[in-house]
């Protein structure tokens, strides 16, 4: 940046992160999809309620 600052971004989602339900250790992250665990849609819009909270 102009002003000598350095900007660093960086995503944080169900596709980088691995995220497992405390207590019941259910996938919510990129593993429904890539071990055919179902309703990959569901987890995420779970996980985005979760996040909104």
């Amino acid at each position: 940046r102009p002003d000598g600052q350095i900007l660093l971004g960086d995503e944080i989602s169900p596709d980088t992160c691995r995220f497992w339900e405390q207590g019941t250790r259910r996938k919510l992250d990129k593993d429904r999809f890539r071990r055919d665990l179902g309703d990959v849609e569901a987890a995420y819009q779970e996980m985005l309620r979760r996040v909104l909270e």
